[in-house]
């Protein structure tokens, strides 16, 4: 499965990319929210992952994009506010939603989860 991660945060990008490689999956990175968009409009991601608080665009910005392009694509919300809840993830339109500082074995749940819904579908 190829996932997207998008983050202004170097650290954020370069622990989460080496973490999913080494546990197989084929990892692209963004640094904003612009760049974000562009390598989801050229490459077929199964899961995007996007901090809410970026530069160019933001994680919502990005999500209403997705949604205004159709894409069927998995959306995961990295935010460092606790006040987001379930609820309000699913309003806006992501999947789910993680909070920094990002726990890797959540995000490998969050991933194995949709990895193993595309394969029954």
């Amino acid at each position: 499965m190829r996932i997207l991660v998008a983050d202004d945060e170097q650290d954020v990008l370069q622990f989460t990319k080496s973490f999913l490689e080494r546990k197989g999956h084929k990892v692209d990175t963004a640094v904003d929210g612009r760049e974000a968009i562009g390598l989801i409009e050229e490459k077929d991601y199964g899961i995007v992952f996007l901090d809410e608080n970026m530069p160019e665009l933001t994680g919502l910005e990005v999500v209403g994009r997705i949604k205004k392009i159709g894409l069927m694509v998995k959306i995961v919300l990295i935010t460092g506010y606790a006040a987001i809840k379930e609820d309000l993830a699913r309003l806006v339109g992501v999947d789910e939603y993680v909070q920094k500082p990002i726990d890797l074995e959540k995000i490998l749940c969050i991933v194995e989860k949709y990895k193993n819904q595309s394969l029954e579908e």
